[in-house]
């Protein structure tokens, strides 16, 4: 993970609008890399197509099997993974300090020469996909957030993060939409303890320097929706959530941090409020989840209820401390409705009328 100080020290260049960034070299003899493809993430494609992207990356090349790019990594002591976000396909690795060529190369080759067979669809990266939707809904906090996002956005960031299988897509839908997005002004180069001068030679030597140029495309304002509700009955856990969209994201973080403040101590339940940056919007959240639904009831309650009547203006410091940036007091003004999801026992839990 990059640290706040090694962000603040980015220094950056660019190779046919690739965008390059390098934090300040070190003694550590371990390096990263992550390349960030804008406008590829679930929002810009349709549901779940932007996961299964992500789940055919570092497969054949006409160059090298997957197999054969996953032993050569290995004993070059790193390894690599791709993951989508709701504004980007992320792609990362990890390895010695001297695998940089190897890694550059093996990353802009994954993007760009990616042969996206139907075989590697429907052997592996459809099952994988599927596994991995499956093992995250069934937890309801994350099943609850991604209703939050549905019926506060609708359509972009409110489509599913991840494959949910309700749609059938073949090897070219994911090829199409890799050409739809993939071209050098979406690509975004993050190394750590890397010499700067290093990476741009080698990314000038890579397939990323082969990439086609497309318009870069400016976020718009996401249409955004208040005063929803949704409740899903799912056995174990119960979580509720209380969120809307925001445009002040630094005022709600002192929102969320009054929240948070005054939620009580317990053995069983958890409570969680942030506000969710992405291109284009906010979306602020605070959420409780437990194993006992009447405690969810009694803090999602309280929560409410201070949502109306406490001057959060007066959380800045420790905004400041659970935001990991500098919040600044204001006067937060808080709408008078919000949208409102509820996962698991929804008939221990009140109706968003009733807080």
């Amino acid at each position: 993970m990059f640290s706040v100080r090694s962000a603040r020290h980015f220094s950056t260049s660019a190779l046919r609008a690739v965008s390059i960034k390098t934090a300040p070299a070190s003694s550590e003899t371990v390096s990263s890399l992550k390349v960030v493809i804008k406008n590829a993430g679930s929002k810009s494609a349709p549901a779940g197509l932007s996961h299964l992207l992500a789940s055919s990356t570092f497969f054949d090349t006409p160059e090298k099997s997957g197999l054969r790019l996953k032993r050569e990594a290995e004993l070059l002591g790193g390894e690599y993974s791709a993951e989508v976000t709701r504004d980007a396909l992320v792609l990362k690795a990890s390895f010695l300090k001297e695998g940089l060529p190897f890694f550059v190369n093996a990353l802009g080759s994954s993007i760009s020469k990616a042969a996206y067979k139907p075989h590697e669809l429907a052997e592996v990266a459809g099952p994988y996909a599927s596994h991995v939707y499956a093992s995250k809904t069934t937890c309801p906090k994350f099943k609850a957030l991604e209703e939050l996002h549905a019926i506060s956005y609708r359509s972009g960031l409110g489509l599913p993060l991840y494959y949910d299988g309700s749609k059938t897509y073949s090897s070219e839908d994911i090829k199409a939409f890799a050409k739809s997005s993939i071209f050098s002004e979406n690509i975004e180069i993050v190394g750590e303890n890397v010499e700067a001068a290093d990476l741009e030679k080698f990314v000038s030597e890579s397939p990323f320097a082969t990439l086609p140029t497309g318009n870069d495309v400016n976020a718009l304002p996401q249409p955004t929706y208040t005063g929803a509700e949704s409740r899903i009955r799912q056995a174990g856990k119960t979580s509720a959530i209380i969120g809307l969209p925001v445009k002040d994201a630094d005022a709600y973080e002192l929102v969320a941090a009054g929240l948070l403040s005054s939620v009580p101590e317990s053995i069983t339940a958890t409570a969680d409020s942030k506000v969710l940056s992405y291109d284009g919007s906010s979306l602020f959240y605070f959420a409780v989840t437990s194993s006992d639904a009447a405690e969810v009831s009694s803090i999602i309650k309280a929560a409410a209820k201070d949502l109306k009547s406490v001057d959060f203006s007066k959380f800045s410091k420790l905004a400041t401390l659970l935001a990991g940036k500098e919040v600044t007091s204001k006067s937060v003004s808080v709408p008078s409705d919000f949208n409102f999801v509820v996962v698991g026992d929804v008939d221990a839990v009140p109706l968003k009328s009733e807080l």
